[in-house]
């Protein structure tokens, strides 16, 4: 006993295989690509984060230390018995070292740190430009004294 709509019967099960194929598809294909997206999100995100700790690392443990130390260098053009000479070198290998540092980078951060790196060879400029305009009021403070010196003459008083 064989049914007679066997061909109905077929169509009608390859229509719901069809139909449910489909449906499942279009359950699974988004929850692909929510799972998917995520995933490429993360892998970006994760990359970003390596770079921006480079970065830190970079300015806390290279360009931050070398700031202080130029700075130091700095102040010590204050102190008595400096040589001046020798000061604006170690200075200048500093800021030179710092500015070769920064070079491969093509971010708002170089300018950033080059305009640093200006502002304390400005600072050296001033401080050098102070000690001369220093050394020159001494100068004038000696000739100073001196041709007072000169000016003034001994009192000679007659004896009777």
């Amino acid at each position: 006993m064989e049914p007679q709509n066997k061909n109905k019967r077929r169509k009608v099960f390859l229509r719901f295989l069809a139909l449910f194929i489909i449906g499942i598809l279009l359950v699974t294909i988004p929850l692909y690509f929510t799972i998917r997206l995520p995933q490429q999100e993360n892998k970006l995100t994760s990359e970003e984060l390596h770079t921006l700790q480079e970065q830190v690392i970079f300015q806390r443990d290279y360009f931050a230390a070398r700031m202080d130390s130029v700075k130091n260098l700095l102040d010590s053009y204050d102190s008595k018995d400096v040589d001046i000479d020798m000061l604006n070198a170690d200075i200048g290998f500093l800021l030179s070292e710092m500015e070769k540092s920064f070079v491969e980078d093509t971010s708002w951060r170089k300018y950033m740190y080059e305009n640093i790196v200006q502002s304390y060879l400005g600072i050296k400029k001033t401080k050098n430009s102070l000690i001369d305009v220093n050394e020159e009021l001494s100068n004038c403070e000696n000739n100073l004294k001196t041709a007072q010196s000169k000016s003034q003459k001994p009192k000679t008083t007659v004896v009777k």
